[in-house]
């Protein structure tokens, strides 16, 4: 493990440290759990994402440490969990009950929500379902949109990416309630 925090604090991708350690033993997954510990992911937290890619070395090969490690990054399982505050929480919450209300969601997409969850990567996870909406004759559009208007009124509104801004996700939310309730 203090190899795997070695080369984090060198500015390393818990990716690349991984394939690296990977390659210098039989058992993959121990370099996956060493880098996982050096990153501070609880062993608790971390036996549950381990325990998902559970056989996941026997569908590689001797020199695919690399593509294994990337397989793992992927799937979550170096993602280090951020505290969230009161506030956070409440647009998590709100986020979460969007969610919900969605109608059913794609494996990946879903995956990708999650791990924004657990990264507080809230202002994404809103702009991304802003943009997806409900799904038609499945969701609940008026409690998906109120519950997007709540999260948004709680982000900073400038805050934004290349899909835009939170103000802009923001007014459309509240123009899709105004739609689907009046």
């Amino acid at each position: 493990m203090e190899e795997a925090r070695e080369r984090l604090r060198a500015g390393v991708a818990p990716s690349s440290v991984c394939g690296e350690l990977a390659a210098g033993t039989a058992r993959w997954e121990n370099a996956a759990w060493a880098v996982g510990l050096a990153l501070g992911i609880e062993e608790e937290e971390l036996r549950r994402r381990l325990s998902i890619e559970l056989d996941l070395q026997s569908e590689f090969e001797p020199g695919e440490e690399d593509l294994y490690a990337e397989i793992l990054e992927m799937g979550g399982v170096f993602d280090v969990p951020k505290q969230l505050d009161e506030r956070e929480q409440a647009v998590a919450e709100h986020l979460r009950v969007a969610l919900r209300a969605q109608g059913g969601v794609g494996s990946g997409y879903f995956l990708s929500l999650q791990r924004g969850f657990v990264k507080g990567e809230l202002a994404r996870n809103f702009r991304a379902l802003t943009g997806f909406g409900p799904r038609a004759g499945r969701g609940r559009p008026a409690e998906f949109w109120a519950a997007l208007v709540a999260a948004g009124e709680l982000l900073d509104p400038a805050e934004g990416d290349e899909r835009g801004t939170v103000a802009q996700a923001l007014a459309e939310c509240r123009q899709r309630l105004a739609d689907c309730t009046g």
